[in-house]
């Protein structure tokens, strides 16, 4: 269980200087030109120590023991790394900070850099063999770490009285206090060193490095090393600086995102409501040098872990891609979900120029539900019980989670929430809980205005199975989507979570009544689960991309600019037309009184538009159709 730590006043202490006697206070360039500097160097960084530890907005990393590595925390804002931006942050127990999904990086060390091997970009403050736990429960272990942002421009992680492992009992010695210290402002890394322990570290002698202190870029090669078997003394501060002019060329393709623009998971009916739908994917160049040979675009959708796709489409961006620019692909080829089920959607890029193959694949759930009797059950969570659970220790009735849906047909309306309230004794039963309370707000990118609301007495939710909370059917929605929040009463009540892949990247934390993505969103899905009451489609309700009757289609498409919208008639009608994006928000919209039976062509100028897809929506007394409009800068 995931606790919120009760927070305290900020404590500052900021000494100036440091004492090193280390004969080298700079270095670099790397090749990439990443430069750095300690505070004994003239033009360096001061020390400046600012513990974070209990501060407001503070909070701590639970889970680390020994040689492991917890899940990715979301940050809130961007950090440019060499060539390319990170928002989120693994952390390993042995002093080192991955971007990437890196398992665990352990004794003996690898030097800095070294490409492949235990992973590559990370930064390494204090790469060594720390412990945060003990086996002599009568001298417990101080270990401490915590993290800090202000969700703009700055992030700080503190690594408080960490000692190193070492054998016997109990199983650690010393004690290590220091910082890394992430600026947006000039993409700069800073480690503050307050309290480093030199009389109880050894060298081990057979490793090629048990100390480790630099960083390290996504593939592996390039990178720099500022201290290696040596400690860095009390009060003292090393920074490496982003370079002022990069001449390094990196081409760099990468599936930016799939499906849609959030690269988040999407709701589509199956069954025998299905229709055929086309898949999209948006690639971009992240790299500092433009790509001007193809670069090969598949798209394959699976069920997690089974060995072949069930659907696979390729294409091609055949002219490349300028540096700093991306292109949304279709796949030509469409795909019904004939069975219900959570999928992964995965895309992957090959070109011969580039230069990072970590980042050519990206993948997203998509979730095929029936629609039955006009309603269907839409949920995230895809494990059939929770592998954890989420309680924060704060105050009540402003803190929780949320979940964003948008359902694949309107109008929609919510009749019931079931949640999965975690009994930890593990037993189905009426269990000693806080209440809850389940809110639901509308929104297209954020949560608007609450639409019901409904709440559950303390002790009344059987835990450890499904719960059933039955709205007021107050949220119909004609467009967009719904945030569906679970509000703690108290302390004393979790909500289940589960790690099992797909993970939808849709779910965000409630503290203090703010809302924000969710420290874990990417490993992690909340099981809250929403039955709809929906119109389920049907061949002569929806038409989609149809060469009879209306003939709805946009020529090009995709398209950079100026398209036509076509459309054919068969008798005289009053006619709305509409164009949409994947929040539901109209773009653009047109009436016509008596328009006349025949072939129709609208000019449109989707230049002002973002890339991405687009709803091009037909209405007559009679009839509706929906067509599929790829805007592609």
């Amino acid at each position: 269980m995931r606790n919120r730590i009760l927070l305290l006043a900020l404590a500052l202490l900021c000494v100036v200087g440091g004492n090193s006697t280390f004969a080298q206070t700079s270095g670099g360039p790397d090749v990439y030109g990443y430069t750095w500097r300690n505070s004994n160097d003239a033009q360096g960084p001061a020390y400046v120590w600012n513990s974070i530890v209990g501060a407001p907005g503070a909070t701590q990393v639970t889970g680390l023991t020994d040689d492991n590595s917890v899940a990715f925390i979301n940050f809130g804002w961007d950090f440019h790394y060499y060539w390319t931006d990170h928002n989120q942050f693994k952390l390993g127990s042995n002093g080192w900070v991955g971007f990437n999904n890196i398992g665990n990086i352990a004794s003996c060390f690898p030097l800095i850099p070294t490409q492949g091997g235990s992973g590559d970009n990370y930064l390494a403050p204090f790469m060594s063999d720390l412990i945060y736990t003990s086996n002599s429960p009568g001298n417990p272990n101080p270990a401490e770490v915590w993290w800090w942002s202000n969700s703009t421009d700055t992030l700080i992680i503190e690594w408080n009285q960490v000692p190193w492992w070492v054998t016997g009992s109990p199983d650690w010695v010393g004690s290590n206090t220091f910082q890394l210290i992430l600026s947006g402002v000039d993409s700069s890394i800073t480690f503050m060193y307050n309290d480093t322990d030199v009389s109880n570290w050894t060298d081990n002698g057979g490793c090629p490095a048990d100390m480790e202190i630099g960083i390290e870029n996504i593939t592996g090669n390039i990178g720099l090393e500022v201290y290696n078997e040596n400690l860095p003394p009390d009060n003292f501060a090393v920074k490496f600086y982003y370079p002022s002019v990069v001449t390094f060329q990196v081409p760099d393709a990468t599936p930016a995102w799939n499906a849609n623009a959030d690269n988040a998971g999407q709701f589509f009916i199956s069954g025998g409501n299905a229709t055929a739908q086309d898949m999209i994917a948006n690639i971009a160049n992240v790299g500092n040098a433009d790509i001007s040979t193809s670069i090969a675009v598949a798209g394959d959708i699976r069920l997690p872990g089974a060995g072949a796709a069930f659907w696979t489409g390729t294409t091609s961006i055949a002219s490349g891609l300028v540096a700093g620019t991306d292109s949304t692909v279709q796949f030509s080829t469409p795909v019904t979900f004939t069975t219900a089920n959570h999928y992964s959607y995965k895309v992957t890029t090959t070109n011969s120029s580039d230069i990072n193959p970590s980042n050519n694949q990206n993948t997203v759930e998509l979730v095929a539900t029936p629609c039955t009797g006009d309603s269907m059950n839409l949920t995230y969570s895809s494990a059939t019980q929770p592998d954890n659970g989420i309680s924060w220790s704060g105050g009540a009735n402003d803190e929780g989670a949320g979940v964003y849906i948008v359902p694949p047909s309107y109008p929609a309306n919510i009749s019931n929430v079931d949640v999965w309230i975690v009994d930890p004794a593990g037993a189905p039963t009426p269990g000693q809980h806080s209440s809850f309370d389940i809110k639901i707000f509308d929104g297209n990118g954020f949560p608007g205005t609450m639409m019901d609301s409904v709440k559950v007495a303390a002790n009344a939710a059987t835990e450890g199975v499904w719960y059933r909370v039955r709205m007021n059917g107050t949220s119909t929605i004609n467009s967009g989507g719904w945030y569906i929040a679970w509000f703690q009463g108290g302390a004393d009540v979790i909500l289940g979570t589960e790690t099992q892949a797909p993970i939808s990247r849709r779910t965000y934390e409630i503290l203090s009544g703010a809302w924000s993505p969710y420290r874990e969103l990417t490993v992690s899905d909340f099981m809250i689960s929403a039955n709809i009451s929906i119109t389920c489609p049907t061949g002569t309700d929806v038409k989609e991309d149809n060469a009879a009757m209306l003939n709805l289609k946009a020529v090009p498409n995709p398209t950079t600019g100026i398209t036509s919208i076509r459309y054919e008639l068969p008798a005289i009608s009053d006619v709305r037309l509409t164009v949409v994006n994947m929040y539901g928000q109209t773009v653009f919209a047109k009436n016509e009184i008596g328009a006349a039976a025949g072939n129709h062509t609208l000019g449109f100028d989707a230049s002002d538009l973002a890339s991405g897809l687009y709803f091009i929506n037909l209405e007559t007394a009679t009839e509706k159709m929906v067509s599929k409009l790829v805007v592609n800068h």
